[in-house]
């Protein structure tokens, strides 16, 4: 056993539940063998031996005293920690069902153990309390799918009729120009449709996560080469730090939208000449992807919401863009067990860390 775990066992209900018994058993029986050797000494004044012979029975006596105590020390410690555990493996249970939860596999349950006590009391409260939130999530998830369809149903209508005005060899010049503004806008109304309902998916825990062994380093790149020539327009300098084959079990389109809405997040606000950073560093418990700029900035005050769904700040409002793509980052890091964060300030830049555990 490790001494981190040992350090950490400190802090558990179940070590001192264990110290507690063995400290009060050992001084139960502490109290005990004093009290027997009490009366064995007075007996033995009542008993004429010689000092050779009394020395050797109190050494023996001396002997059989530290190792009755120490065979009663370990004994307590052992039936203490055996009883904490089982008092407490409904708890541990209950650790267990509720981090599955967190992690996405909502129609998790505690096992009831049948013993009528408070544990088990507890156990069936969390299970009607899941049921409650499982139902409230499909509630919400039937509710986003309708209102999805019945959005997605009309757009797609109107798409359709301004294609076939395109189309129609009768059609003016302004009317073509006409249906193809309204071809680009049902697009951009439909993406941000699935992108709501992305979010919406991510943020409660029912999105699905496609699990594959990845290389980060490598989405990294990839990303990268999709988003240059945008930097190369604004004549922006992309440069990626990352050592190769950084590895890990993930879901590859996930990574790659999140990454993809980082980088033009930060081409947007870079402006002309400026610098944009993309590091990728690991150790045992993490791993870290770090995109920086030298763009305008975020102030403290838009720091707060800029991971809110169709926030824009004021400098942001002449730029392309639904004030979806951060929302969705964050949303897809949560789902992945990981975060985002940002650390800006005003004319200085910005630096977003993805944070993706190993385990």
């Amino acid at each position: 056993m490790s001494l981190e775990r040992i350090l950490r066992l400190r802090h558990t209900v179940a070590f001192r539940l264990t110290v507690w018994y063995a400290v009060f058993f050992t001084g139960g029986m502490l109290v005990v063998v004093i009290a027997f050797s009490l009366l064995l000494l007075r007996g033995i004044h009542h008993v004429h031996l010689s000092p050779y012979t009394l020395h050797e029975l109190l050494e023996a006596y001396l002997k059989f005293f530290g190792f009755s105590i120490a065979c009663v020390a370990l004994g307590s410690l052992f039936v203490g920690w055996f009883m904490a555990r089982h008092a407490l493996s409904g708890v541990i249970e209950l650790t267990r069902t509720a981090n599955a939860v967190a992690a996405g596999t909502l129609n998790e349950r505690v096992p009831v153990k049948g013993r009528q006590d408070e544990i088990d009391y507890l156990a069936k409260t969390f299970n009607i309390m899941l049921e409650k939130i499982n139902d409230l999530i499909q509630g919400m998830k039937e509710t986003n799918d309708n209102i999805a369809h019945d959005l997605r149903s009309p757009i797609t209508r109107m798409r359709g009729v301004a294609e076939a005005a395109l189309s129609s060899s009768s059609s003016s010049e302004a009317h073509c120009l006409l249906a193809g503004h309204v071809v680009e806008q049902c697009d951009r109304l439909l993406g941000m449709i699935n992108t709501v309902l992305d979010i919406s998916e991510a943020e409660a825990g029912v999105s699905k996560l496609d699990i594959e062994e990845v290389d980060v380093t490598e989405i990294v790149q990839d990303a990268v080469g999709l988003f240059l020539p945008m930097a190369e327009d604004k004549n922006i300098t992309v440069q990626i730090q990352a050592s190769s084959g950084v590895k890990h079990y993930s879901d590859r389109r996930k990574l790659q939208r999140i990454l993809g809405n980082l980088l033009d997040n930060a081409i947007k606000f870079t402006p002309s000449g400026g610098f944009i950073t993309i590091s990728v560093s690991s150790d045992t418990k993490k791993i870290t992807i770090e995109v920086k700029d030298t763009g305008i900035g975020i102030s403290e005050q838009d720091s707060t919401q800029i991971f809110d769904k169709f926030f824009r700040a004021d400098r942001s409002r002449s730029e392309p863009g639904s004030g979806l793509g951060l929302s969705l980052a964050r949303a897809f890091a949560s789902s992945l067990g990981g975060s985002l964060t940002v650390k800006s300030s005003s004319g200085h830049g910005s630096v977003f860390t993805v944070t993706i555990p190993r385990t």
